[in-house]
């Protein structure tokens, strides 16, 4: 969830540094960041999500921070807070509407393309489904 413009704030002080210069530091991982950009990222190539993504994405972020002799603390998300978890089943039930929609179109398409051939067989109407 993060602080809303916290970037904003810290940018005039902030700068990107090299996982290098992490060697022998003690980190804090947010590993709900993680977990969302491995499975955001980590894509086969038919775009779906790589099975075990998060896992993998860990293992290998840790490995390599581990490397560098870092201590991790690994800081996870408490509870939604209330605002939060009624903008999720808001955006829930948002998805929910346009799944059911295409589903919808998608049944009276195929119900017309069904009546359209079935009028053709009967010789009702002449029909030209795009063949060449």
């Amino acid at each position: 969830m993060g602080v809303h413009g916290l970037w904003d704030i810290l940018s005039p002080i902030g700068h990107r540094v090299s996982v290098e210069t992490l060697a022998g530091n003690r980190v804090a991982i947010d590993a709900s960041i993680w977990m969302v950009q491995f499975m955001k990222a980590m894509k086969d190539e038919h775009g779906e999500m790589v099975r075990n993504a998060h896992i993998l994405g860990f293992f290998r972020r840790i490995c390599k921070l581990l490397f560098l002799r870092t201590k991790l603390v690994f800081v996870f998300d408490g509870a939604t807070p209330a605002l939060k978890q009624r903008i999720v089943i808001a955006r829930r039930r948002q998805r929910e509407n346009a799944q059911a929609k295409i589903r919808k179109t998608a049944e009276k398409l195929l119900l017309n393309h069904l009546k359209a051939m079935r009028l053709k067989e009967l010789g009702l109407i002449k029909m030209d489904l795009g063949k060449k």
